[in-house]
């Protein structure tokens, strides 16, 4: 199936053993004990539940994951690397709350800072790994607001490093998309935080301190392997939590819990619900044969992909989902990945998914004739479309 004109919508009607997205129904199918969750499709950035997902709330160490991201996108880089050393400041020393137990004018490596964050949220692993990569706490925190800024989560705002001020603001939506790029970026982040315990000895012990993972999920819950607790009296009891079932994850964010206990058990309700009540739909068979017309180009069209091909649908009803291709007449040249037009994805009546179309491939400027000759026909087109 070729489309060629301008902005062409085609609509596609389909049949298939599933209802639409919950994002698309306008009650919730239950209510949680907690001020405010969201449950997230990994894989298709879908919101499947979302309560007062909007609202910003205090993070308290789930700051530490901004922390993490940073530091794993110093070492994706190569400016630092995990055998690398921090000497331990006063600073960090100082830390009051969660610690790795670090002692001033220790060296430690950046990868015991890291196991130190993601398993025992350290607050002095996190000031000590700042001071190391920025030269300052207050350079580090302006990284992660930048960072922020960079990846649209435009409700959350950090003030420190480890969330222990009341200042720190996110809100639960852009708490598990924060996670999602997290993950997706760097997926060797969960080896850090499935990790159950960190033993670490201080230059003054014996013999080393374990020190256990918060996160009871990691035990309790089927393929759990993260990601990140947190808790302040002002804040109640966080937790973003991920977990993966066969080819599918889920990440539940849950701000305001009662306990940890409480956290724990709004985040399983959530993955169940998830894991249970959907499906994934791939659209990739419904524009394999889509093409874009391309003006000036040595190539007359390009193919197209979905930017995020998967639906997440809830299963156990046959119906239909009615799917629009928005396209765009390109003229050459035209990059791989460019965005050539939209996907939408509707049932009765609501928008469930909108993702882009990008090329397949790059279309180079063509030769002079197929130059002319093009330029002759959008001229004219452009005369005849005028009013």
């Amino acid at each position: 199936m070729k489309l060629t004109q301008s902005f062409l919508t085609l609509f596609l009607i389909f049949l298939l053993f599933f209802v639409p997205s919950a994002s698309a129904q306008s009650t919730l199918p239950f209510d949680v004990d907690a001020a405010a969750a969201v449950l997230l499709d990994y894989d298709s950035g879908q919101i499947l539940y979302n309560k007062n997902g909007s609202d910003a709330r205090i993070p308290a160490s789930l700051v530490k994951v901004m922390t993490m991201f940073i530091a794993l996108d110093h070492l994706a880089s190569g400016a630092i690397d995990l055998q690398d050393t921090a000497k331990v400041s006063e600073l960090a020393w100082r830390m009051t709350g969660s610690q790795m137990f670090l002692e001033v004018d220790e060296v430690v490596t950046i990868e015991q800072l890291l196991y130190g964050i993601s398993v025992v949220s350290g607050n002095d692993a996190c000031v000590a790994l700042a001071e190391a990569l920025a030269g300052s706490v207050d350079v580090f925190v302006e990284w992660m607001n930048s960072k922020a800024a960079t990846l649209g989560l435009g409700n959350t705002r950090f003030v420190d490093v480890h969330g222990l001020s009341e200042e720190n603001r996110i809100t639960a939506v852009d708490m598990a998309n924060l996670a999602r790029t997290y993950i997706r970026t760097h997926p060797e982040a969960l080896q850090y935080h499935r990790e159950k315990s960190f033993a670490y000895q201080p230059r003054s012990a014996k013999q080393p301190i374990v020190q256990y993972n918060r996160n009871g999920l990691l035990s309790s819950y089927e393929g759990a392997d993260g990601l990140k607790t947190g808790h302040l009296s002002a804040a109640g009891y966080n937790l973003v939590a991920t977990a993966k079932q066969g080819e599918r994850r889920l990440i539940a964010v849950v701000l305001g819990g009662k306990s940890e206990r409480g956290r724990e058990a709004v985040a399983s309700e959530l993955l169940d619900y998830g894991f249970k009540q959907f499906d994934l739909v791939d659209t990739r068979k419904l524009t394999s044969d889509t093409t874009v017309k391309v003006f000036k180009g040595r190539k007359r069209s390009v193919g197209v992909v979905a930017a995020e091909p998967l639906i997440t649908v809830p299963q156990g009803t046959a119906t239909g989902l009615e799917v629009s291709v928005q396209l765009k007449n390109m003229t050459a040249p035209v990059a791989r990945g460019e965005n050539v037009g939209a996907l939408t994805v509707w049932y009765e009546g609501k928008v469930i998914k909108q993702t882009p179309l990008l090329a397949v491939e790059e279309v180079p400027v063509g030769g002079f004739w197929r130059v002319l000759w093009d330029s002759i026909v959008l001229f004219v087109r452009n005369v005849v479309r005028r009013p």
